[in-house]
């Protein structure tokens, strides 16, 4: 009597099982990625189960992530690769950052990620940088008290005021009298103040300083 195929019903064993035909029988067992008795199997979830002949697969940078009999590894953010390997994406070499648009902030790549920091003169978390107004705060700025804050896009100048000079962190006094950058009147005497000077008409003449004229 010839043997029957018992594998030819496909009721035989379960859906994600294979059957293999023996003399008189038959034999049930469940695929890969399955487990069972063969007539019942059920997905097996090996990013759950964290068994290490499968998640030592995945690198240790990606997710594991089950599928139906098997398991799919992907790179977490920050990270490029098949999921076995994965490798750091320089998101600031790559332009793939949300720093400062307009520049005013600098990327610093990081494992994984990138920071975002604005530069000296501007404030924010670097996504966002707006200047700071130094003038605002002494504190901010050493301009000296004879000078002029002047803000600017990340920064400030000072400059003297008229009648001072220095480089706007350090002002002195000009002494107009001696330079000559003042024009009293020849019958005048030239008297320097701090960041001016005056011009006064010697005795027996009368005027502004700058045009005296003798007395009758």
């Amino acid at each position: 009597m010839a043997d029957t195929n018992d594998c030819v019903n496909p009721d035989t064993c379960h859906t994600h099982a294979e059957c293999t035909n023996t003399i008189g029988s038959y034999s049930c067992s469940c695929n890969t990625g399955y487990r069972g008795n063969g007539t019942v199997c059920t997905n097996v979830d090996e990013c759950e189960e964290l068994l290490d002949s499968y998640i030592s697969n995945c690198a240790q940078e990606a997710s594991c992530a089950n599928t139906p009999g098997s398991f799919l590894c992907s790179c977490n953010e920050g990270f490029a690769g098949n999921g076995i390997q994965c490798e750091d994406i320089d998101e600031c070499v790559r332009g793939e950052d949300n720093c400062d648009v307009d520049t005013k902030a600098v990327c610093t790549n990081l494992i994984g990620g990138y920071n975002c920091t604005c530069y000296n003169g501007y404030q924010g978390d670097g996504r966002t940088c707006t200047d700071i107004d130094e003038c605002t705060d002494n504190d901010l700025n050493d301009c000296d008290s004879n000078a002029f804050c002047n803000n600017n896009q990340g920064g400030y100048t000072c400059s003297c005021r008229q009648g001072y000079a220095g480089n706007g962190t350090f002002c002195t006094d000009v002494d107009e009298c001696i330079n000559g950058s003042v024009k009293c009147h020849e019958q005048a005497t030239c008297t320097n103040v701090v960041g001016s000077f005056t011009c006064s008409c010697n005795v027996g003449y009368n005027g502004d300083g700058t045009i005296c004229e003798g007395m009758e």
